[in-house]
């Protein structure tokens, strides 16, 4: 779910683009779990506003 989702449970446009994203980077990645050994909390939701991103999928291309 997108950031603002997880603290302020809103919804939208914007969101439902980070959600696809994360759909292709599980698909890409052939169902890895997106940020393994992490669960939600509040810290969780501070280091991804804080720029926590997934790493590039074993089978993305640079041009994706």
């Amino acid at each position: 779910m997108a950031v603002e989702s997880l603290r302020d449970l809103t919804f939208s446009h914007k969101t439902d683009v980070w959600a696809f994203g994360v759909k292709l980077w599980e698909i890409f990645s052939l169902g890895e779990v997106p940020y393994p050994g992490m669960s939600y909390t509040l810290n969780f939701v501070a280091e991804l506003e804080n720029g926590l991103r997934m790493n590039k999928p074993k089978f993305s291309t640079q041009t994706l």
